[in-house]
């Protein structure tokens, strides 16, 4: 028996599948304004993370009975997201790794928040519990990851 979940719920689920679509978006066009090998790969390694976010986000939220949302073709970014892309961009033009770094810590943290809100919701099934979890995780893990090089190449 399917549990109708709440529509805060839904409506939290899609705001992070959109966060998810978001950040690889802008990943995706930084991939193509760097021109160093090394940050290209980073950043197509972010993105690919960030569209198996979307996928499975938005597998479970179909197995809990729900429509997600598409956001496919999506041209305006978020008012979170694009200030996150207006700082950005100047750094990735200069190759300045270090401010570079802070402001995709930044953006994983409040991903991480986002995440953390979501988990807070009541009536959560089990299988999206875990899959929040494991993906908060793994960008609380990347971003510490990040901080720890950045700190050892200073």
């Amino acid at each position: 028996m399917k549990i109708k979940h709440s529509e805060k719920v839904i409506t939290k689920a899609n705001n992070l599948l959109m966060m998810n679509y978001e950040a690889e978006k802008i990943y995706l066009d930084a991939h193509d304004i760097v021109d160093d090998d090394n940050l290209k790969s980073f950043f197509r390694e972010l993105a690919f993370e960030r569209n198996e976010f979307v996928r499975a986000l938005r597998r479970e939220t179909i197995n809990l009975g729900e429509k997600p949302k598409s956001f496919e073709g999506l041209n305006k970014l978020s008012r979170a997201y694009y200030i996150f892309w207006k700082n950005l961009r100047p750094l990735l033009k200069e190759n300045n790794t270090s401010e570079l770094i802070g402001q995709i810590c930044s953006m994983k943290e409040w991903g991480i928040d986002n995440y953390n809100d979501l988990l807070q919701e009541f009536n959560l099934s089990l299988s999206l519990c875990k899959l929040l979890v494991e993906q908060r995780d793994l960008l609380h893990y990347k971003m510490n990851s990040l901080k720890v090089r950045e700190t050892l190449e200073v």
